[in-house]
């Protein structure tokens, strides 16, 4: 994954704001085991989350929790925060139990449910940080991309007094389309392509976006993935519109009433 100069820097003010944390909670460290030994559980127990946080963000979210399958995702979530504990557990056994001295924390289970809420806790913060970048990232992504629709995609033009055109922008392109070759347009995500009689074409833009540029009277909604220009329907037949190319197109449940009654 491939990120921005402000991402890496804002993911590392992160790891700054979480670590001074850290260090102030374990400053105790340096009047029991000496400097060494607390720099020494900062960068165990640092490295041990930084790696849990990332593992969940770029292994377990996409390819589990992204996918719906949120059962195995909860199964890995909770192994990978056992494995954690685990580790860091056998650190504390060591520094706490050997080093400082206290017989309590020779028990791998003294400091588990401790330790297991606080890297929850830290792991939290981490995916909360992460998504709320995305969110961000994608709600200025979508208002540029509506900027550009409405800038330079598509306008609305009269041609004369019978043929009315559009131009549409693919790619570096910008198409003159008449308006009464367009047969559909179909609604793909950031995407909708238009389906004329002589070719397809793509450009930015939800359907949605692309339905406030055409004509609401000549082109129809008959799907959340569709929009068909009212004189290329042929007949409606079940669940389908058939156009007069013979082309079939799906109809929503919602829209059918809508249709069936017009």
């Amino acid at each position: 994954m491939k990120w921005s100069v402000t991402r890496k820097l804002l993911h590392l003010l992160l790891w700054v704001i979480i670590t001074t944390v850290f260090l102030f909670e374990r400053r105790y460290l340096i009047q029991k085991a000496g400097l060494g030994h607390f720099a020494e559980c900062a960068t165990v127990r640092l490295t041990l989350i930084i790696a849990l946080s990332y593992f969940n963000l770029f292994w377990l979210i996409p390819r589990y929790f992204s996918t719906k399958k949120y059962f195995t995702y909860s199964v890995l979530l909770v192994l990978s925060l056992c494995a954690y504990v685990g580790l860091q557990g056998l650190y504390d056994i060591y520094l706490y139990g050997f080093v400082i001295g206290a017989v309590s924390y020779r028990s791998s289970w003294y400091s588990f449910s401790y330790n297991f809420l606080t890297s929850l806790w830290y792991l939290a913060i981490t995916i909360a940080f992460e998504l709320s970048l995305d969110w961000f990232r994608q709600r200025n992504k979508i208002k540029s991309l509506q900027e550009e629709l409405e800038r330079d995609a598509a306008v609305l033009q009269n041609g004369g007094n019978t043929n009315e055109y559009i131009f549409l922008k693919s790619g570096t392109r910008k198409m003159k389309t008449s308006l009464s070759s367009i047969n559909y347009i179909q609604g793909l995500k950031d995407y909708s392509i238009i389906y004329t009689d002589e070719e397809k074409i793509i450009v930015k833009g939800s359907l949605k976006m692309a339905e406030e540029l055409f004509p609401t009277k000549a082109f129809l909604r008959v799907h959340k993935s569709y929009l068909v220009a009212e004189s290329k329907i042929k007949h409606l037949q079940g669940n389908k519109l058939v156009l007069l190319n013979n082309e079939c197109i799906p109809i929503g449940r919602s829209y059918k009433h809508f249709l069936q009654s017009a």
